[in-house]
């Protein structure tokens, strides 16, 4: 289902069809706030294979960081060089890593990449249209765009040469957004999407007893998915050797 036939169905169940302009073309006079929210809630519940996701970053010659979009987690950071050899990175703390590399990225000796830590990009106070990796002294290196979606990681040492870093965590589902957009939920999940869309609208409206009953009935079409989930994972596996 799209997001037309989503909404549609989310408006009939829910009984709100001031949520729409009309009954007619269903268009969206508010439902797609729910619907986007319940898709969220989803998502922070859901760990499946369909929750994880990769990113795949191409770095240059003195490359020490990577920013990214949608990233609730990393789990694993592996890197690729020109060559076809991949090897994982290990994640080291912060301070740790500074404390191996504690000066200007600028001027630190390059290599192939072998760490990685997530770091902050917010700073405070905020900058309209920027997001800060660091600084170092009177450097202070950014980016024009906002940190709201994006996630972001240091690497080290700096790259030299060209690389592809692969990261590998769970990730948000895009937001729905015109009448034909389609998502792992709606296409797949419609019914727990349509519940969970009803259970933003409870909550908003303060009924807490409302919200329990579809967290009751999300709950067991989740189970499913994991049940799904465990399935595959034993399939044909019947003892390890030892």
């Amino acid at each position: 289902m799209n997001l037309l036939a989503i909404r549609t169905q989310f408006v009939k169940i829910s009984g709100r069809y001031d949520l729409v302009v009309d009954a007619v073309d269903f268009e969206d006079n508010g439902a797609d706030f729910y619907i986007n929210a319940g898709q969220k809630y989803l998502d922070r519940m859901d760990t499946s294979r369909k929750a994880r996701a990769r990113v795949f970053e191409s770095i240059v010659l003195g490359s020490w960081y990577a920013i990214f979009q949608l990233c609730r987690a990393v789990e694993e950071v592996w890197c690729t060089n020109s060559s076809g050899e991949k090897w994982k990175l290990e994640k080291i703390d912060y301070k740790t890593l500074w404390q191996a590399y504690a000066e200007d990225p600028a001027n630190l000796d390059s290599g192939d990449p072998l760490y990685y830590c997530p770091i902050y990009l917010r700073t405070v106070p905020e900058v309209a249209d920027t997001l800060t990796i660091d600084s170092f002294g009177s450097t202070v290196y950014h980016e024009s765009r906002d940190h709201f979606t994006y996630n972001g990681m240091i690497f080290m040492p700096p790259a030299q040469g060209s690389y592809t870093l692969e990261i590998r965590g769970l990730f948000y589902t895009p937001e729905l957004v015109n009448e034909t957009d389609e998502t792992y939920w709606s296409v797949v999940q419609p019914q727990a999407l349509i519940m969970a869309a009803c259970r933003q609208l409870e909550i908003m409206y303060r009924n807490s007893e409302g919200a329990k009953d579809w967290e009751n009935s999300i709950a067991l079409e989740m189970r499913g998915i994991d049940f799904d989930e465990v399935a595959q994972d034993i399939a044909e596996i019947d003892q390890m050797e030892g």
